[in-house]
């Protein structure tokens, strides 16, 4: 091995050991749940690159749901060895997004570092309504739309159809499956009442659906100047290759989780290194960077946008604690950028520790 750089010779200096704490997953889980461990996996190859040693947790163990405190175990086990850094990939359990800034919480309050967002940051991104308010707030644009009052539906005045209808705190496209592109104010009323239905408890979002290219820029810590100090990766463009007029080009459930899928087969990932995209590139990058700022993140993100009828870049999501599995866009960017799994893993380690 090489020289330390200074995030290893800060790990090196506090970190003895990294629990690696995930959510509970079953064999007859949904895939996007089931996806944690592929996550836990990509994980422990980056520590074990570090030389860190590693556990692995699963918050729930028996005994600690039934009592009610599912994190005990990791809280326990944290404690015992001196040193030890938590790495969060705890996902909010099926139906209860709104339990997803939970662990971040708890493992503040117990004063235990961890890997990724605050639970602040984990709060405010979960919910798109909250997040594209504040977006707004600071001038940093946001597609058309907002909640869908069903007695008083006038967002669908202002904003101009089509519309993209989507539970306002799920992730992983998850209420995104079929046709979630609403062409007529009657489509738009049913496919919300559905989604009310199907997510109590839940704001429905109704935003214009913005016709033109979609990007993810991922954003890594750098550890310059505390939190502020972000990295922007290379800016990816999702192309929807041969799609049928008529079926709508949105990364939907089926993209992501249902591989033999035309839409997942037809759904590609490519990196922006075009020339002709320089001023876009430096756009998003600018927007991406924003973004991590204005929500308050941490250690590493993803900002997916698209562009509106003009061609200007519009933020859609702000996404904390990105998904980190070998195959998602996260190590896709990083890779690009020429870091292994470790150097990722290093980065957003330091960046808990110095937090």
């Amino acid at each position: 091995m090489g020289p330390l750089t200074a995030d290893g010779a800060l790990l090196e200096r506090q970190v003895r050991r990294v629990l690696v704490a995930h959510n509970p997953v079953g064999a007859e889980d949904d895939p996007s749940t089931f996806d944690v461990l592929d996550q836990v996996t990509l994980v422990e190859i980056g520590l074990a690159e570090l030389g860190i040693p590693a556990d692995r947790a699963a918050a729930g163990s028996p005994g600690c749901l039934e009592a009610g405190r599912p994190l005990d175990a990791i809280l326990t086990a944290a404690r015992a060895v001196p040193g030890t850094v938590v790495f969060n990939l705890i996902e909010a359990p099926p139906g209860a997004p709104y339990l997803c800034p939970a662990s971040a919480a708890v493992l503040e309050l117990a004063g235990v570092p961890f890997t990724g967002g605050s639970a602040a940051a984990i709060w405010l991104t979960t919910d798109k309504l909250v997040t594209r308010a504040l977006l707004a707030a600071e001038g940093l644009p946001v597609a058309p739309g907002g909640r869908l009052d069903f007695e008083h539906p006038d967002v669908l005045d202002r904003a101009p159809p089509p519309w993209i209808l989507k539970p306002a705190c799920e992730d992983a496209s998850i209420g995104l499956e079929g046709n979630p592109v609403c062409s007529t104010r009657e489509e738009a009323l049913v496919r919300g009442a559905h989604l009310a239905a199907r997510f109590p408890g839940q704001q429905v979002l109704a935003e214009t659906f913005l016709p033109g290219r979609e990007l993810n820029v991922s954003l890594l810590s750098n550890g310059v100047s505390g939190r502020g100090g972000v990295d922007v990766l290379p800016v990816a463009e999702i192309l929807f290759q041969d799609f049928p007029v008529g079926m709508p080009r949105v990364v939907g459930y089926e993209a992501k989780w249902l591989e033999d899928s035309f839409a997942c087969l037809h759904t590609v990932r490519a990196f922006l290194d075009e020339p002709a995209d320089a001023v876009l590139i430096e756009k998003v990058r600018h927007l991406a960077r924003r973004a991590w700022t204005v929500c308050g993140l941490s250690g590493y993100a993803r900002v997916d946008l698209r562009l509106d009828a003009a061609g200007e870049p519009v933020i859609l999501e702000v996404n904390a604690n990105p998904c980190l599995s070998a195959d998602a866009g996260f190590l896709a960017a990083a890779g690009r950028a020429g870091f292994s799994p470790g150097q990722v893993v290093e980065r957003i380690l330091a960046a808990a520790v110095r937090r």
